[in-house]
């Protein structure tokens, strides 16, 4: 279509039809323009609705903390002790003197003869170690129970892996297979640094 026909199409359109179609033009190109200039600002109050949320739900989190630990002083006293209770279970090393000592210690209140006890060898874990130790203990049937119970409520935490229970006479012969643990990994040894040979020039 030429310039000349589409000049007498227009000059064919009455005055306010095109009137109107030039404002429904403005009208549209200022949405237009106002859609991109106002975008960021919604962007950035998106953001700011966002945070704001985030920032009362902590809010939240503090008062129903308050609220349920009124009294901050007992309640930093009683974590400091649960604290402690779980070093003493999980401590940061084996320390295998103090878990045998304190063995013999409950076998001895029990009643039972300790008979053997046969540590195994140390493995690593993912973070922590873990150590078998063979146990076995002779008596009678109350004082093994109250010996396992003393074991099973012990500071230190062990898990039986298995046991064996033999009647010899009037006495059990129990045979219990302990893993102990503790948090971390085996120090490696120190890579022995090779002496420089000679320099070739």
């Amino acid at each position: 279509m030429d310039n000349k026909r589409l000049l007498f199409l227009i000059k064919k359109v009455s005055p306010k039809y095109l009137a109107a179609l030039y404002l429904v033009f403005v009208l549209a190109m200022g949405l237009f323009v106002a859609s991109i200039a106002l975008q960021p600002q919604k962007t950035r109050i998106a953001e700011r609705t966002r945070q704001l949320k985030q920032e009362q739900q902590k809010v939240a989190l503090v008062e129903n903390f308050v609220l349920a630990h009124q009294d901050a002083e007992q309640y930093l006293t009683e974590l400091q002790q649960a604290l402690g209770r779980a070093e003493t279970a999980l401590p940061d090393s084996l320390n295998v003197s103090a878990f045998l000592a304190q063995l013999e210690k409950d076998a001895q209140a029990s009643g039972v003869k300790l008979t053997n006890v046969k540590p195994s060898v140390v493995t690593d874990r993912l973070g922590y170690r873990e150590l078998p130790i063979e146990v076995s203990v002779e008596g009678s049937f109350a004082a093994t129970m109250s010996f396992l119970k003393k074991l099973e409520d012990g500071a230190r935490f062990s898990a039986p892996a298995a046991f064996l229970i033999q009647q010899k006479q009037n006495i059990l012969a129990t045979r219990l297979n302990l893993q102990i643990f503790c948090y971390g990994i085996s120090p490696r040894p120190a890579a022995s640094v090779a002496a420089p040979g000679p320099q070739v020039r």
